[in-house]
Order: C-alpha cells, then sequence, then structure tokens
C-alpha cells in the first residue's frame, strides 16, 4: 500500500471520529465521454447469469484525450448472480432494536481535566531541550479550532515528527506522522471528546495492558496493517495507530514498538480555543474552591 493511499485512510477515519455518526468506505468512478465515441458500445449478452460479459473497448483519447494512443484492449467482467444482486441492499448502520446506533444523537461533549493538561504543558515545556520542534510546527488555524488538549510525541525520541500533518474537527482531531527512517511505518494519534449512547455489550472490549511509565490503562489490537491502542486521558478518549506498507515489517511483527509510541507520548499542547476554555474552567474552579473554603472557615468560627 502507498503512502498517499494510506494518507486518505487515514483522513477518511478521522471524519469518522469527529462526526461519530458518519461511516465511510472506499469508492470508485470512471466517466465515459458518448461523443469521444465513433459508434455506441456494444454489449454481448451473456447466456446464463453467470457468464462473463465482453465490453467493447473505448479508444484512448476518450480518457486520455489524445488522438495519437493505440486502443486499450477489451476487458471481461463477471455478471453477479441473481441472488447476489438480490442481496445488496443499502447499509444504514449497525441497528439496535430497530434504530440505527450511527444515527443516534451525540453527548454532549465530555468534560476535559484542564488544570492537568495545563500542568503537564507546562511540565515538558521546562523539559524541553530541542527548539522549534512539533509544539511550533504544527498548523495554527487546525491547532486553534480544537477544543481538547492535543497529545505530543516527546521530542527526540522513538517517532520522527519531521512530516507530521494535522486535521481538526472541533471536539476531535488526527494528526499523521509518516516515519520515513522505518521503511513505511506510519504513527496516526487521534483525540475526541465527543460520543454516542450505546447499549451495554454492543462494542467488544480489548484485553487491558499496563505499560510501565504509563498512568493510563491501555487497550492494545492487531489490525489488517498494523496495530493500534486506546486509552482515556484528561477526560478524553486517545487511539494511537502504527500501520506498516509490509506487515513483516519489524514495527508490526509485534506490539513491541506501538508500546514504544505509547510511552513516549508524554507532552501536550493546545489551541486558542481550548486555551480559552481551560482558563474559564480553572477560573470556576478556583472560585469554587475559594467559596467551599470561605464556607468553612465561617463553620469553624462560628460565624
Amino acid at each position: 500500500m502507498s503512502k498517499p493511499v494510506k494518507t486518505k485512510q487515514t483522513l477518511a477515519r478521522v471524519a469518522v471520529i469527529a462526526s461519530v455518526v458518519a461511516g465511510l468506505s472506499g469508492f470508485g468512478a470512471a466517466l465515459i465521454s458518448a461523443q469521444a465515441q465513433e459508434k455506441p458500445v456494444e454489449l454481448k449478452t451473456a447466456e446464463t447469469p453467470d457468464e462473463p460479459i465482453t465490453y467493447a473497448a473505448l479508444k484512448a483519447e476518450t480518457v486520455q484525450g489524445t488522438d495519437a494512443a493505440a486502443a486499450a484492449p477489451a476487458q471481461t467482467v463477471a455478471r453477479p448472480t441473481t441472488a447476489t444482486t438480490a442481496a445488496r441492499k443499502p447499509f444504514f448502520g449497525d441497528k439496535v432494536d430497530g434504530k440505527p446506533i450511527l444515527l443516534r444523537k451525540p453527548m454532549p461533549p465530555a468534560k476535559v481535566d484542564w488544570q492537568a493538561a495545563v500542568n503537564r504543558s507546562g511540565t515538558m515545556a521546562k523539559q524541553a531541550r530541542i527548539s522549534g520542534g512539533l509544539k511550533a510546527r504544527l498548523p495554527k488555524a487546525q491547532l486553534d479550532k480544537t477544543r481538547l488538549p492535543v497529545v505530543l510525541p516527546r521530542e527526540g525520541g522513538v517517532v520522527d515528527t519531521a512530516k507530521a500533518k494535522m486535521m481538526s474537527f472541533g471536539d476531535a482531531y488526527a494528526l499523521n506522522m509518516p516515519q520515513p527512517n522505518r521503511k513505511g511505518t506510519q504513527v496516526t494519534v487521534y483525540g475526541n471528546r465527543t460520543f454516542v449512547p450505546t447499549d451495554s455489550g454492543a462494542i467488544s472490549k480489548r484485553p487491558i495492558a499496563r505499560l510501565a511509565g504509563v498512568v493510563e490503562d491501555i487497550r492494545i489490537g492487531q489490525m489488517e496493517d498494523g496495530w493500534t491502542a486506546t486509552f482515556t486521558r484528561y477526560g478524553v478518549v486517545y487511539s494511537i495507530d502504527v500501520s506498516c506498507d509490509s506487515m513483516n515489517s519489524d514495527d508490526c511483527k509485534t506490539d513491541s514498538y506501538i508500546r514504544d509510541v505509547i510511552a513516549q507520548m508524554d507532552d501536550v499542547t493546545m489551541g486558542s480555543e481550548a486555551q480559552s476554555e481551560a482558563d474559564q474552567q480553572i477560573k470556576d474552579d478556583g472560585n469554587w474552591l475559594n467559596q467551599v473554603s470561605k464556607t468553612i472557615s465561617k463553620i469553624t468560627k462560628g460565624g
């Protein structure tokens, strides 16, 4: 699988996370110009439902717009059986009691532990030894509209951030980081604070893993092209994918590399909208604590 295709798959997936109620699948399109044909395409009728149908080849200029190219060879495609055709029905998403799960109304955005995120950002800023890191290179427009903490890999660690690209949908985002020195490996981080209600047992649970130096419980699973992990931090759900062009790659044979990535995903940054929400929440919490403190003081003094 080529890198451009992987990038498109990444963008498609974050659209699912951001909207929560949308599913995307690959599609193909073929455009044919009737005016470019010298005569109508003749269709050979099959005697049986499973007999191949031969389509007359179109001249090359129909697609390429040139008279110099030779005609393309004829192609043969299998005609679908009646049973196959009858089985094709519109997909409306998984249903429970006749109601589409994917079309359920999203819940309010999850409450973020902004104080913890701000504290961590300040701690990592003091420890930073590399100037002009990923924090400084994230696209400002995408970062500023992201209403949740953006977790980042430790600078100078196992994740190369030189070619990182970010896409935000407000309450969800994706950060794709190709690894040019790891032969077709890509690391993608997703963050999401929007959910839809579902029934108990509707979503399968992967086994919980505990990693050294990581506070949260991690759920790690294998995909067809790599590994995926999910954890909750600051009240937000984050996922990390490690995908490879080849499953024989050392990065995807086992879950060792994704474990190293998770362990070094300890930095955080925030855009303007997230910072504004954080400031307001911290202020409100401070006022509440002050009020509680005053109330306790009055009680202890008998006032």
